[in-house]
């Protein structure tokens, strides 16, 4: 990788991007495999925090997010900030969105429908899920048309899952994530530790295992350190990036700008430079995350080959959504969160589920520039959709669960914070219905991308990483190649 400073900056690169996370990392992966030979600046507000540092202080980042911004809202909000960004902090879960999930306003009436489907994403899905490379059963195609066999062997089931998966058309799945199965690349398999924010193998999907070629490129300058604050924008095109280094204010000049900070910094940074759009700044939420804890009477858990071992997509689609959140279900095989139970001899018949459930991005729900440094959040918290979908789901478990001996089912807690930040640069048809369009193009400017999950105009029913980052290889192509 090739350092600069900030002095060095400024006629680094034809390409200016801003955050080096999964939409940045994933656009120049495309972006260089098309133009080889462009020159790349990449400026990162983190350090960079290599994985033997994060390992010796267990944690991902010395930058604490939530020193970034001002919290007026009633749950927490968390991300990383460093080279890589979330590639380092994320737990490898990689389930595409269902096809569903992209016309929430046609099927269901709710929300509204992206202006790219399932079945555009299906080649960008695979490309993605062959580069990580991603885990997975060869048994989704009912649910996830297109998917066929996964690059690597799924993970071991647990004992519980296998019943559960023994009920006649069950919905029940291994899940797909960036973890191994079998080395690869100096890559060791996942040791199924439970420490995946932290992985001591490298078996799960990083920056730096995954898409060091991007990183190492020739082509390729990175200024860390570096707070971009704003765009400098003449005659509708974006010219230069103001940003911070070592207490003082830089440019770096580009002819094409790639906005990857998250769904916080994103808005920011268009706010800050009189960039508009429908809605910059609002719709911004994730979906709740709960934790029920079932004890069993007789049956041992944690026998499973990773941290997560299935999903279960009962709830994920159907008439509900129209009233409620869709929900999916998410087997975890880690003793430490739900804990072991008390009893002699029973200390494993115990399994947490975990719940994904969707909520609406609503308009009053944002980040707001009031004329400090610190963007404000202000959300209200979850709402009605999500609650009435949490409730349905756990009151349909006894009907999943019925191959298990099940004696209790109990919603343990819903956690304040899930790290699936959305919205806030939503995609659209139109500049009078969203920021970006359909290839990731602000509407008005149009040498400058805006990638990540900051433009999904809905939450979707799974963790959107897998879909971020198809969307951007998505927009490399589609700017390079189609136009």
């Amino acid at each position: 990788m090739q350092f600069i400073t900030a002095e060095d900056a400024a006629g680094a690169g034809d390409v200016v991007v801003v955050g080096s996370g999964f939409g940045s990392l994933f656009f120049l992966k495309r972006y260089l495999e098309l133009k080889p030979r462009s020159r790349i600046l990449i400026l990162e507000r983190g350090r960079h925090n290599t994985s033997e540092w994060q390992q010796k202080n267990l944690k991902n980042s010395d930058l604490p997010e939530t020193s970034t911004f001002v919290n007026e809202s009633p749950k927490d909000w968390a991300f990383t900030i460093g080279l890589g960004g979330s590639t380092n902090c994320w737990w490898g879960q990689s389930p595409r969105l269902h096809p569903s999930d992209f016309e929430l306003r046609t099927r269901h009436g709710v929300g509204v429908d992206w202006p790219v489907t399932y079945d555009d994403l299906i080649p960008y899905y695979k490309q993605v899920e062959r580069i990580m490379p991603v885990s997975g059963p060869d048994d989704l195609d009912s649910e996830f048309p297109g998917t066929g066999q996964y690059p690597q062997r799924p993970h071991r089931m647990s004992s519980a899952d296998e019943r559960i998966r023994s009920t006649p058309g069950h919905k029940h799945f291994v899940v797909p994530n960036a973890r191994l199965t079998s080395p690869l690349n100096g890559r060791g398999k996942c040791c199924a530790s439970s420490t995946c924010n932290i992985c001591p193998t490298g078996a799960k999907f990083t920056a730096f295992n995954g898409l060091a070629d991007v990183l190492s490129h020739p082509g390729v300058r990175i200024c860390t350190e570096s707070e971009v604050r704003a765009l400098d924008v003449e005659a509708g095109t974006v010219r230069k990036a103001l940003f911070a280094h070592g207490g003082r204010e830089h440019l770096a000049s580009g002819d094409l700008f790639v906005l990857g900070a998250n769904a916080i910094f994103n808005p920011l940074i268009l706010m800050k430079s009189g960039i508009g759009g429908h809605g910059v700044g609002r719709y911004f939420g994730e979906k709740m995350f709960a934790r029920v804890e079932v004890l069993l009477d007789g049956h041992q858990h944690f026998d499973g080959g990773t941290a997560t071992t299935c999903f279960n997509l009962s709830r994920l689609d159907g008439p509900h959504r129209g009233q409620m959140g869709s929900a999916v279900y998410y087997i975890e095989n880690n003793p430490m969160i739900p804990g072991l139970r008390v009893a002699k001899g029973r200390w494993r018949e115990v399994m947490q589920v975990s719940v994904y459930v969707e909520d609406l991005l609503l308009e009053s729900n944002g980040i707001f520039d009031e004329g400090g440094e610190l963007p404000v959040l202000r959300h209200a918290g979850f709402g009605s959709y999500a609650r009435r979908g949490l409730q349905a789901a756990v009151d349909a478990m006894p009907a999943m669960l019925k191959n298990l001996p099940v004696e209790s089912i109990t919603l343990k807690e819903i956690f304040p914070v899930l790290g699936h930040l959305q919205g806030t640069t939503r995609m659209g048809l139109t500049k009078e219905d969203s920021v970006v369009d359909a290839g990731l193009m602000h509407h008005d400017h149009r040498n400058l991308l805006i990638v990540g999950t900051s433009v999904f105009p809905t939450m979707g029913s799974v963790n959107p990483t897998l879909t971020a980052s198809a969307l951007s290889l998505r927009a490399a192509e589609r700017m390079l190649v189609r136009r």
